[in-house]
């Protein structure tokens, strides 16, 4: 990044101040007619007029306007970031369309995919194996779908969404509530340097040096669930920040997908209530598939794809099987009944005709 343009320049100064929220971004935004010019050329003169800012605020944007951009571009350069804002014409789509949208985000990596079909895949730090395998799972087989996933980059289930998206070759983006330098929690430091690496992108709306505070992962969350088509919840708490993400996609008008589980387990208890307060029961990839209308659309074209007359019975069956996600030669043959021997010939006739392929994990998955 050579250049900040004059939209990038003054917010990222806006943003360096500790106090100024998105709401007094509004006001001073009202009050200069919606001009990051105006407002950066004439603030000095008009400083004392914006009601909504204290006095010290107004001392911290007068005192940090020097040599801002100057030393903003060389943090930027330091840590291979960018920063884009609401104003820019990459800014994330999806994100334009919620309440309190960011006006400023600084990432790493890419946003050429931002915009695509995209799952948030979010649950409890601590997860069970339960949990674990579920969320594995369902990840997988989104990603195999072609599907984005967004998620946290925090530990437990967030880690596991972000893990099986690379290893299926899909665009992952993990939206952090701290600055971009810095790695939080640190047994993710590889993951959050991969992300990048691979074609996605590590996302925040906080400036350079903002430590993890417990209320910005509050805020972040409607980002997860704002560069989302829908958020799946594998496991949560009864309370837990994981259900403030699911709060936030219902005001967005997102679908909101829940795994059920153990009515006595205490990592339940969130994903539970969630369906009894009309989140979608999620056992089983088809349960997404059908509620979102591009997904659906998707793995409709893929099937049109194949001429099911010159297919024999067996390969029919097999096909069926894998509408629901990947599987190994082993789960095929235990829920078709059809022998190990048979299935071996039938799936190399099905990989030659290019209807299915073999994937990571020795699966099998429809082309």
């Amino acid at each position: 990044m050579e250049k900040l343009n004059i939209n990038q320049l003054t917010l990222a100064w806006l943003n360096s101040i500790n106090g100024i929220s998105n709401r007094k971004i509004d006001g001073i935004y009202e009050y200069f007619n919606g001009s990051s010019k105006d407002l950066w050329n004439n603030f000095e003169i008009e400083k004392y007029n914006l009601k909504t800012l204290s006095n010290k605020l107004i001392a911290g944007l007068s005192n940090s306007k020097e040599s801002l951009e100057e030393k903003l571009l060389k943090k930027l350069s330091d840590e291979n970031a960018r920063i884009v804002t609401i104003f820019d014409e990459d800014y994330p789509e999806k994100l334009k369309h919620i309440p309190g949208a960011p006006y400023i985000l600084y990432y790493k990596g890419s946003l050429d995919n931002i915009n695509n079909l995209s799952i948030a895949v979010v649950g409890s730090r601590k997860a069970t194996g339960y949990g674990k395998w579920a969320a594995e799972k369902l990840t997988r087989e989104l990603s195999q779908l072609g599907v984005n996933i967004i998620s946290g980059l925090a530990s437990g289930i967030d880690t596991i969404a972000h893990k099986t998206a690379l290893s299926n070759n899909v665009k992952t983006v993990g939206v952090i509530g701290c600055g971009i330098n810095v790695v939080y929690p640190k047994s993710n430091e590889r993951l959050y340097r991969e992300i990048p690496e691979r074609g996605g992108a590590v996302i925040t709306e906080y400036p350079f040096g903002m430590e993890p505070m417990p209320n910005n992962f509050h805020d972040r969350n409607r980002i997860i669930s704002g560069l989302s088509d829908g958020v799946l919840v594998v496991e949560a708490q009864e309370k837990s920040g994981t259900l403030i993400t699911a709060g936030h996609a219902a005001n967005q008008g997102k679908e909101i997908f829940s795994v059920p589980g153990n009515i006595d387990s205490f990592f339940s208890k969130g994903t539970n209530g969630l369906i009894r307060d009309g989140a979608k029961i999620t056992t089983s990839i088809n349960d997404i598939v059908e509620e979102i209308m591009e997904l659906k659309d998707r793995v409709n074209k893929k099937q049109k794809l194949v001429d099911y007359s010159e297919l024999s019975e067996h390969e029919k069956t097999i096909l069926s099987c894998l509408r629901s996600g990947s599987r190994t030669i082993y789960e095929i043959s235990e829920e078709t009944a059809l022998d190990v021997k048979i299935l071996l010939s039938r799936l190399t006739f099905l990989e030659m005709k290019g209807v299915i392929k073999q994937v990571a994990g020795n699966r099998f998955v429809l082309n």
